[in-house]
């Protein structure tokens, strides 16, 4: 018996199932020989390296490595940041439950001196209290200066920087300034033997800044307050030249804030031996 309109109809729609059908494995079959061109590729490039020297198949390795570590290195250090800064928040708010915790509010101990009659002059001892003044209120812990705000604006106006220190000193600046609401944690680093080369906003700048200045005054380590006003020291010294010499067109000198002192090459240094 003929086929009727209806089966034709059924019938076309198989067709057309396969046909769709032949195109997704024509696609698939394309991608298998993409992929087997690709492996065939990197087997003649790998035995080309073989037999040019092991200097070429470290120049592969290094070139495979830069390709793995952008692929894989920008996901991991995104999270690595979030760790740290994560790490710095419950750091700042432990220190603020200690500092809550330390602050002479309990009543002073006693003088071992028989004399009732308080002494005329404050007592030096390892936790002294306020003194008071003339006026007969005490003294109370100065408040922290804050930066320069023609240098924030002049931050905040940067589209980017690029901020080059120690693998170290980018972690203090990631725990200072990485619970900021403003600083943003850059998606890649590029770290060359332990020496990275990160690229800031400006937002994130004006955070680093006002966090570095918070820290530099107010930490109780001494070396902690040294290393946060020698990191913002650098980064202000960068956008006072801004402000000082800023540029009229786009021929200017891009930001570069480099963290690695050292000493000045003296002329006519010169070693001397003993006879």
């Amino acid at each position: 018996m003929p086929f009727g309109s209806g089966d034709r109809a059924q019938l076309q729609q198989i067709l057309d199932q396969l046909s769709r059908l032949a195109t997704e494995v024509a696609a698939i079959k394309q991608q298998v020989a993409d992929q087997q061109h690709t492996l065939d590729q990197i087997r003649h490039d790998t035995t080309g390296a073989i037999n040019s020297g092991l200097a070429d198949i470290r120049s592969v390795a290094r070139d495979a490595m830069t390709r793995t570590i952008d692929l894989v290195g920008g996901p991991l250090t995104h999270v690595s940041s979030e760790i740290i800064a994560l790490r710095s928040a419950v750091t700042q708010i432990d220190g603020q439950l200690r500092a809550t915790a330390s602050h002479p509010t309990a009543a002073p101990e006693p003088a071992p001196a028989a004399d009732p009659e308080p002494p005329s002059h404050p007592v030096l001892g390892p936790d002294p209290e306020p003194v008071s003044d003339p006026d007969g209120g005490s003294e109370t812990e100065a408040e922290p200066s804050t930066p320069d705000p023609a240098v924030l604006r002049a931050a905040a106006g940067i589209a980017h920087a690029t901020v080059e220190a120690h693998r170290d000193t980018w972690a203090f600046l990631i725990q200072t300034a990485g619970n900021e609401q403003h600083f943003h944690i850059p998606g890649k680093v590029d770290d060359h033997e332990g020496f990275v080369s990160v690229r800031f906003s400006g937002p994130s700048l004006v955070a680093a800044i006002t966090s570095l200045n918070h820290i530099a005054q107010t930490a109780a380590n001494p070396v902690t307050q040294a290393i946060a006003g020698h990191i913002q020291q650098k980064i202000t010294t960068a956008v006072q030249e801004i402000i000082t010499r800023p540029s009229s067109d786009a021929e200017g000198k891009p930001v570069r804030i480099v963290i690695d002192d050292r000493a000045a090459f003296a002329e006519g240094a010169h070693t001397t031996t003993a006879d």
